[in-house]
Formats: structure tokens, sequence, C-alpha cells
């Protein structure tokens, strides 16, 4: 539940990383599944704003993951499907 006490302790309001202030923001998230990269839109996250590490509610990363395993057995639906530019970094 937004907004409940556990939900407010996850909250840290510095990164656990560089130390930095976080802020809440909606991101996108990009999974790879199989040989498809699958992208989650508007998702709640602190971000760090100095070195932009992403922290997710308990509750948040329940939702992804439940929505990843629908997605590995077909039966998660997309909202849009889109082609995507695959490149190589040349040596």
């Amino acid at each position: 539940m937004v907004g409940s006490r556990k939900e407010k302790e996850m909250r840290a309001g510095k990164c656990p990383i560089c130390g930095g202030k976080t802020t809440m923001k909606r991101v996108d998230v990009t999974e790879s599944v199989g040989n498809r990269l699958v992208v989650v839109k508007s998702v709640e996250a602190e971000v760090c704003t100095q070195c932009g590490e992403r922290l997710y509610s308990e509750s948040t990363m329940r939702k992804l993951d439940s929505l990843m395993q629908k997605v590995k057995s077909g039966s998660a639906k997309p909202e849009s499907k889109r082609e995507l530019e695959v490149y190589a970094l040349s040596h």
C-alpha cells in the first residue's frame, strides 16, 4: 500500500552507494527476458540525485517480479510493441 508505514520506512532519503540525496521519481525499468528487451514504464523509485542509483520498495519489487513471471510465461499482454535497434561497439 502506497503511503503505509512500511513504505515510508523504505524511503531512505540517502543513497546506500554514494551517500547522495535520493528523491522519489517515476522511472522506466528495462529487463532482458530471453531474447527480448522488456520496458516497464512509470515505476516509482527513489533515485539518487548524485549517482543515479535506484531504490525500489518491497511492494514495487514484488509487482515487478510478478509481472516478469507473467511476461516469461506469455500471460502478460504488452501495452505496445516497438522495434529496437541493437549495435555493437567496434574495438
